[in-house]
């Protein structure tokens, strides 16, 4: 029964570490793999996307969730997000004039909210992650899949409309990252302005 309880309660943080590891090898594999790596992408990223359903899915069920996971969990995501983002920059798979605005709305975005978290810790106030928020990860990576696939693409034939999707979800994650970047913002000046009224 102990041990059942232990399995259960590593299983949650088990699956956000591999998605920080993920992190780590994605951008190392796109960069380094040339086609078998190309390929290989793909799917581990899928993986990586899944396990940030299940890692909360099986907190919930289990109710082991824990500050550690609710810390890293987010920190996970931005971290697939921006590594595998650069990867495909500087692998040329981002044209200058269709994706350096949405790339850079995103980096800026999960910088500066990151920050801002562990800024505002010592004040009473948590930023919890809205729905909103849960689909613009989802969407994030489902852009950074679409030009994983593309890329993957390009070693045997090209396809342009890969390219034409692939850019258009990218920006569709961008606004979506923008909004609620500003929903984070707007929560926080309501929070100080009623501080310093109360006060």
């Amino acid at each position: 029964m102990l041990k059942e309880n232990l399995i259960k309660s590593t299983i949650p943080n088990g699956l956000t570490l591999f998605r920080c590891l993920t992190a780590l090898l994605l951008p190392l594999i796109v960069i380094y793999g040339g086609e078998i790596g190309a390929i290989v992408a793909t799917p581990l990223l899928i993986l990586a996307g899944m396990t940030d359903y299940f890692d909360g899915f099986f907190a919930r069920k289990y109710k082991v969730i824990s500050n550690f996971g609710k810390i890293l969990d987010p920190i996970a995501d931005k971290l697939l997000v921006i590594g595998l983002m650069f990867a495909l920059a500087s692998e040329h798979m981002f044209e200058y004039n269709y994706a350096f605005i949405p790339a850079l709305i995103i980096v800026l975005r999960e910088i500066l909210i990151s920050g801002i978290r562990e800024s505002i810790s010592g004040y009473k106030i948590t930023l919890e992650v809205t729905l909103l928020a849960k689909w613009k990860t989802t969407i994030q990576l489902i852009a950074c899949g679409s030009f994983l696939v593309w890329r993957t693409n390009s070693f045997s034939y090209n396809l342009d409309a890969l390219g034409i999707i692939s850019y258009t979800i990218l920006w569709i994650a961008a606004i979506i990252t923008l909004i609620t970047g500003i929903q984070y913002i707007m929560r926080l000046i309501l929070f100080f302005n009623n501080n310093e009224k109360e006060s």
